[in-house]
């Protein structure tokens, strides 16, 4: 850099006169924004999680309601760049959007958003062939024009409206890292619930909310109660209730095709005696014994058959 371009340099002084002042207006705004999202924008309407990402986002909805409420309106469109070629099927739309002040129209920020044809949501076609759904390119991306623009649009225009006001901080972290903000947990997905009523086909509805209420450790009046973290307990509570019920199955003992064998002793002596022996006891003496203690207790000492 030359003196002359050195000399002509306009050093300008970011810090604001009253630093103070600036900080307190920022804390301010910052408590209106918690205020606002407690209060007025709703998950699911204004703001939701879009698939496959852990981040919450800013819809249309709830960023129509910032300019409300903080007196903005978006400027007209404007395409910065454009890629129309009919023959690849490729349409490629980047189109800027200012949002300015509504009273005094002058320009607080700029949104910038784009959308193309080889997006996922855009590039294929989904249809069901012998019961089963199958995913094909679109045969006709140019159908998607006006669809591309307007998405870049909406894009544009949010973009405009979280850099207007300073809500990009609300939308740079998890829901749950969130205290301030007061959003309600997902709901049990269809497949969750489905698989969750598979445990309690046997019962009524009743008796299956009871147990489950017993599992989370509060009161679960029905299935739409449910939320998607507290359906993941009750699977993995049924799951591993289930596998330690088959655990402990009692164990059938296995039968022996051989005879039990029965020792028959004399009630007298101890002394092992012969089953025909046992058998003559038992009728004439009522008791098992062996041939000397028969003799003993009779006076007839006639011969026996043994």
């Amino acid at each position: 850099m030359s003196d002359k371009e050195i000399r002509d340099v306009v050093v300008v002084d970011i810090l604001p006169a009253n630093l103070d002042a600036e900080i307190r207006k920022a804390v301010q705004m910052r408590n209106a924004l918690d205020k606002l999202f407690n209060e007025l924008l709703q998950q699911g309407v204004d703001f939701d999680r879009v698939p496959r990402t852990d981040k919450p986002t800013l819809l249309k909805p709830g960023a129509e309601l910032l300019c409300q409420v903080f007196r903005l309106a978006p400027g007209e469109p404007k395409i910065i760049t454009s890629i129309e070629d009919f023959e690849k099927g490729i349409f490629s739309y980047t189109i800027s959007i200012p949002i300015l002040h509504r009273d005094t129209g002058m320009l607080v920020a700029t949104g910038i958003g784009s959308a193309n044809s080889w997006e996922v949501k855009y590039k294929y076609r989904k249809y069901e062939q012998d019961g089963e759904e199958v995913k094909v390119i679109n045969p006709e991306p140019a159908d998607q024009q006006n669809t591309l623009v307007k998405m870049a649009a909406k894009r544009a225009f949010v973009d405009g409206v979280l850099k207007a006001t300073g809500a990009s901080r609300m939308f740079t972290q998890d829901v749950e890292d969130m205290p301030w903000l007061k959003v309600e947990a997902e709901k049990a997905s269809s497949k969750q619930l489905n698989y969750m009523k598979s445990f309690y086909r046997n019962i009524n509805d009743e008796e299956a909310l009871n147990n489950i209420s017993e599992i989370l450790g509060r009161e679960v009046t029905s299935w739409d109660d449910i939320t998607r973290e507290e359906a993941s307990k009750v699977i993995d509570y049924k799951q591993a209730e289930k596998k330690q019920a088959s655990s402990q199955q009692p164990v059938q003992p296995e039968v022996s095709n051989e005879k039990v064998q029965t020792e028959y002793i004399c009630a007298k002596c101890q002394k092992k005696i012969t089953k025909a022996m046992a058998t003559y006891s038992e009728k004439h003496f009522g008791q098992w014994l062996c041939q000397s203690c028969q003799k003993a207790t009779t006076e007839d000492e006639a011969e026996l058959p043994f």
